[in-house]
C-alpha cells in the first residue's frame, strides 16, 4: 500500500502550500483539499472512493473541482464517504446549485457522477485489500478519523481534532498501525484559540497521546502558515523519546 501526501498545510502561504489531500494507492483520498489540484485528469480519473473527515473548505475545495473534471469521462460515480452529518453540510452548503452544481444529480439523478456513501461511527470498509476504519473525533459535528491498513501495516489519519482520549486507546491498542497523521495547528502561546477552534497545540497534543506507550511515529500537519518551525520547536523540546516530525507536501509512505 503506497501513500502520497498532495497536501497537508493548515493554510495558504506559507512552507506547505497546499491543503489536506491524501492519495492511498491511485484510487482512494482521504481529504480533498487543494493538494488534489497536483493531480493531472490522468490521475483523477483513476480516483473511485473519497473518504471526508469534516466538512471544512481546506478539505473539500478540491472535491467540488475533481467532480467536474471528472463529469463525463468515467463510467462509473465517484463514492464519497462521510459521515451522515458531514454529507448533509456538504448538501446544503456546496453542492446547492449556488456555491457549486449538485453532482449527485449530473448527469441525471439516475446516473450521477456523484454517489454518497454515509459512515458509521465504528464502521470499516474493505477496498481491494485495504481496511479503512472510521473513529469519531472532537471537532466539528460529524468529524471521523480514519484508520488505513493492508494487514501488515498502516496508519492513522486523524483529520483536524482536539483532545479524542478514545482515539489514543484505540491507536495503542492496533499494532497495523505504525504511524499517525495528526494535527497540531497551533503553538502554545495561541493554545486558547486552539481550544475554541477544536484542534491541537504542542501541549495539548502531547498530552493526549499520552496513552500510547508503543513507538508510533507522529506525523505532524495543518500547521498554520508562519508558525511551522515553532511549533515543530515546542514539540520536540517536550516529546522525549517519541518519533514526531513535520509532514511534507510530496512524502511518500509504502505499509
Amino acid at each position: 500500500m503506497r501513500l502520497e501526501v498532495l497536501g497537508c498545510a493548515g493554510g495558504i502561504g506559507g512552507r506547505e502550500r497546499y491543503t489536506t489531500c491524501l492519495l492511498v494507492d491511485h484510487d482512494i483520498l482521504l481529504d480533498a483539499g487543494t493538494g488534489l489540484t497536483r493531480l493531472d485528469l490522468e490521475r483523477m480519473l483513476e480516483i473511485d472512493h473519497v473518504f471526508i473527515t469534516h466538512a471544512h473548505l481546506d478539505h473539500v475545495a478540491g472535491l467540488a473541482l475533481l467532480l467536474d473534471a471528472v463529469q463525463g469521462k468515467r463510467s462509473a460515480p465517484v463514492t464519497v464517504h462521510a459521515s451522515a452529518q458531514v454529507i448533509g453540510a456538504l448538501r446544503k452548503h456546496l453542492f446547492n446549485w449556488v456555491l457549486w452544481p449538485d453532482f449527485g444529480t449530473i448527469p441525471d439523478a439516475g446516473h450521477p457522477i456523484l454517489r454518497w456513501q454515509p459512515v458509521e461511527t465504528g464502521a470499516a470498509f474493505e477496498l481491494a485489500g485495504r481496511r479503512i476504519a472510521a473513529h469519531p473525533v472532537n471537532h466539528t459535528p460529524g468529524s471521523l478519523a480514519y484508520a488505513v491498513d493492508c494487514g501488515s501495516d498502516g496508519f492513522l489519519f486523524t483529520g483536524d481534532m482536539a483532545s479524542t482520549p478514545a482515539l489514543w486507546v484505540m491507536l495503542a491498542r492496533e499494532p497495523a498501525l505504525s504511524k499517525a497523521i495528526v494535527d497540531c495547528s497551533f503553538a502554545d502561546a495561541d493554545r486558547r484559540i486552539a481550544e475554541l477552534s477544536l484542534h491541537f497545540c504542542p501541549h495539548s497534543l502531547l498530552a493526549d497521546i499520552e496513552p500510547v506507550a508503543r513507538p508510533v511515529e507522529f506525523l505532524i500537519y495543518h500547521l498554520k502558515p508562519g508558525h511551522e518551525e515553532l511549533i515543530m520547536r515546542e514539540l520536540a523540546q517536550h516529546a522525549g523519546s517519541r518519533r514526531i516530525k513535520a509532514l511534507a507536501c510530496g512524502d511518500v509512505f509504502h505499509f
